[in-house]
């Protein structure tokens, strides 16, 4: 009995210390309770207060091993269901066990918003600096042919010669017809076929005579001027103040020329391949009599030619000394018309007369021997230097202006615009 009693005191003081260091499952372990296999053991949520509990309830038990007295068997521990995540118990896992992984909370879908498509943004307009030294576009600037060329119709008032030949303007030109009884007007879409009063007469008076003279039916006239006369912008230098006059080196045809002829008909060249002598293929004696015929007019200055026609000429007269031989002057190009310069007018005091000719025939050998020279028939061309400066209003004769910027005169209309 003492025996049995021993080992009951033995068993409740290990159960005591099992208690106070491990809890219940502590104690079902070692009382042999079925809930402490470790892999089901599920740990209460309120083990301290029970473990507490324990204590108070094992603090009377102490003494009946003393008294020799059997304790009372202890009263059940009841649980409460957890209220929390119980802690997890380390287990040892098997040797090929793997760590398992810890799998991600799936995302949760996001609504689909529909965004309404944006206006274009506008342009930004950025306003770029105007340069400093930026030229300002003004008739200072402006070449005056451009300007001058812009006047299809002449000005009003009294028919005037302004300036020189190579630098001034025409006021109150008049149109020659670009059909007559013995003349034809050539290229109609430049609109040069205006000039001073004096030059019109002039051309209706000549064709007349230089179709008699030559055994043609007319002669074909190309350039005269612009309704307000002034820098062309091509083909002549001079032309400008309504008295100088083009006629070509062909027979007008025996038929009115159509727009297009008149476009593309061009004159003949008489002069040589190497620029000394004429074309024997292309010149006839007719050609000496047009030029005859235009020098001894009375209000010719100057008639202007190749200087191969010049040469020629001079072969022609031989000894007979013709008068009107000292108006034809040799000329760059001019291979394929003659160029007819009329003097001043009586009614025009602003124009500029050209110096008399050279006394002489100009047919000296030294006057000749420049224009056969390599320095004219094979010019070398210039390198680099700056490009000439264009002719402006401010370079023309004060009065210029007034003509540029006058009403158009009334009644007037441009050759194309009939």
């Amino acid at each position: 009995m003492d025996r049995m009693i021993r080992c009951l005191a033995l068993l409740l003081g290990l159960s005591l210390v099992a208690l106070l260091d491990g809890g219940p499952s502590a104690v079902a372990q070692v009382a042999g309770d079925p809930a402490s296999d470790a892999s089901v053991v599920q740990p209460a949520q309120n083990d301290a207060p029970a473990a507490a509990a324990g204590k108070s309830q094992a603090k009377p038990d102490a003494p009946t091993a003393e008294t020799g007295k059997p304790p009372p068997a202890p009263a059940p521990v009841v649980a409460a269901p957890p209220a929390e995540t119980p802690a997890a118990v380390a287990t040892t896992p098997p040797a090929d066990a793997k760590p398992a992984a810890a799998a991600a909370p799936p995302a949760p879908a996001l609504p689909v918003v529909s965004v309404p498509a944006l206006p274009a943004p506008k342009p930004v307009l950025v306003e770029t600096p105007m340069p400093r030294n930026r030229p300002v576009i003004s008739e200072r600037t402006i070449p005056a042919k451009l300007l001058f060329a812009a006047k299809t119709q002449p000005s009003p008032g009294k028919p005037r010669a302004i300036g020189y030949y190579p630098k001034g303007c025409l006021a109150g030109g008049v149109e020659l017809p670009v059909n007559g009884p013995t003349w034809q007007a050539m290229r109609l879409s430049r609109n040069r076929n205006w000039g001073h009063p004096e030059l019109v007469r002039f051309l209706e008076r000549l064709a007349p005579l230089a179709a008699k003279a030559t055994g043609w039916p007319g002669i074909l006239v190309g350039d005269l001027g612009q309704p307000r006369g002034g820098p062309l912008p091509s083909g002549h230098r001079s032309h400008q103040i309504g008295l100088d006059v083009d006629i070509w080196f062909r027979p007008m045809p025996d038929h009115r020329l159509s727009k297009e002829e008149r476009e593309t008909m061009s004159a003949l060249n008489l002069v040589a391949d190497d620029w000394k002598n004429v074309n024997p293929k292309t010149w006839t004696p007719a050609y000496a009599q047009l030029i005859r015929t235009a020098a001894e007019q009375r209000k010719v200055e100057r008639v202007l030619v190749n200087a191969a026609i010049k040469k020629e000429l001079c072969r022609l007269q031989g000894k007979q000394n013709w008068r009107w031989m000292a108006k034809v002057r040799p000329w760059y190009a001019h291979h394929d018309h003659i160029h007819v310069r009329l003097e001043c007018p009586s009614d025009s005091p602003h124009c500029r007369s050209q110096p008399p000719v050279p006394g002489g025939d100009g047919c000296g050998k030294s006057e000749l021997a420049f224009w056969f020279s390599d320095k004219v028939l094979h010019p070398k061309p210039k390198k680099g230097g700056k490009p000439k400066k264009p002719i402006v209003l401010a370079d023309l004769p004060a009065a210029c202006k007034t003509v540029l910027h006058a009403p158009a005169k009334i009644g007037s209309l441009a050759a194309g615009e009939k």
